[in-house]
């Protein structure tokens, strides 16, 4: 499964862990498979096969893509799934944020990190996050199983 090499440099910079409470970034081989790109894109496939997409249905759609070309790279406390649209050149992959229940989603045209750095600096606002995230000074805790 191809990774983007500006994810692994956060990956490399951060390590696995939580921002500000709140955003989880997984990376490959993480130890335990909670936080595990490969591990939670074929738990994602997994339940998104058969199933009505309600708010990706669009996301996918409109880019002629399947549940399967989805890449599963982070997560909130509240469930929602930010994923990678797989089209192109991994380092051009947009990012999909997905509400949890797939009400709602939000897509950035930017990388991961970009749109980590976007989230936290409230340059996307995500309409479907708590309206505390992020706090006036995000931190990042590390997964305490690395």
């Amino acid at each position: 499964m191809a990774v983007p090499a500006s994810h692994r440099a956060l990956v490399e910079t951060y390590g696995t862990g939580c921002f500000d409470e709140f955003l989880w970034i997984f990376a490959e081989d993480a130890p335990g498979g909670r936080l595990d790109i490969a591990e939670r894109t074929r738990a994602l496939r997994a339940i998104l096969r058969g199933r009505e997409l309600y708010a990706i249905h669009d996301v996918l759609g409109e880019r002629g893509l399947s549940a399967d070309e989805l890449v599963q790279w982070g997560v909130t406390d509240n469930a929602d799934l930010l994923v990678w649209i797989t089209r192109g050149e991994p380092e051009e992959w947009p990012t999909a944020i997905i509400q949890a229940g797939q009400l709602r989603a939000v897509v950035s045209p930017r990388s991961s990190t970009a749109t980590v750095l976007d989230l936290l600096t409230r340059a996307t606002v995500v309409p479907f996050f708590p309206p505390d995230f992020p706090g006036d000074r995000p931190e990042f805790s590390p997964n305490p199983y690395d």
